[in-house]
């Protein structure tokens, strides 16, 4: 049986609370050799108006970046109606299993926004079992010390950005839009994971959450 899996990357508005929203969505189906049978990035046409998130860098430069993504045609606006049947579309296609980076966010911030990801009962974080893998090697803190990838409290980042140019150090830095940091790197992780070698139980394993965490939770 042919195993697949849905990585979902989100770039989200800034509101100083928890009801932030997806303004930015991209998902891709691969199977566990990396290769693409399906994705989705689009702007939120509820939501993209508002200011994103100021981790993103200088408004003015956030939307000059994705005015040049719709200018060359890799970005479009859709209703969180057209994302949830697309979603519902890949769900019935591919049955896949739901990763994201920092899933607990992701989940969240779509929860925020009406997109429905609890359809995808099988789940995990690709940022926790990167850290129970790949992070915990010493090849991976060599490269970070050579690199000086730390965290502000001087732990080694475990950040996608890092760990994907672990990977593949030809990799440039990542945009931080959401298609192309689940396709261009996220990706790149799960290819690594899978092929550790790990089997597909293993890899859930190493990325469960708690049972109380919010996005281990189906709340529709």
């Amino acid at each position: 049986m042919k195993h697949y899996y849905l990585i979902v990357d989100t770039e989200t508005t800034y509101t100083r609370n928890e009801q932030d929203t997806v303004a930015d969505f991209g998902a891709i189906i691969v199977d566990r050799d990396n290769n693409f049978y399906d994705y989705l990035g689009v702007l939120v046409a509820e939501e993209a108006c508002k200011n994103f998130h100021f981790a993103l860098g200088n408004q003015k430069e956030i939307q000059k970046k994705y005015r040049n993504l719709v200018a060359a045609g890799k970005r479009t606006t859709e209703s969180i109606s057209f994302i949830n049947d697309w979603l519902g579309m890949v769900h019935a296609k591919y049955s896949p299993v739901l990763t994201a980076y920092n899933i607990g966010f992701d989940m969240g911030k779509c929860r925020n926004t009406g997109i429905y990801l609890d359809l995808f009962t099988q789940r995990f974080c690709l940022w926790g079992a990167s850290k129970a893998s790949i992070c915990i090697t010493p090849e991976y803190a060599e490269f970070c010390n050579e690199n000086m990838l730390y965290t502000p409290s001087g732990r080694l980042s475990t950040k996608a950005e890092s760990v994907s140019m672990f990977i593949d150090p030809t990799l440039p830095p990542e945009p931080h839009t959401a298609l192309e940091d689940a396709r261009d790197y996220e990706s790149i992780i799960l290819h690594n994971l899978i092929h550790s070698p790990a089997s597909r139980a293993k890899i859930l394993e190493l990325g469960k959450g708690s049972p109380t965490a919010k996005w281990m939770q189906n709340y529709f």
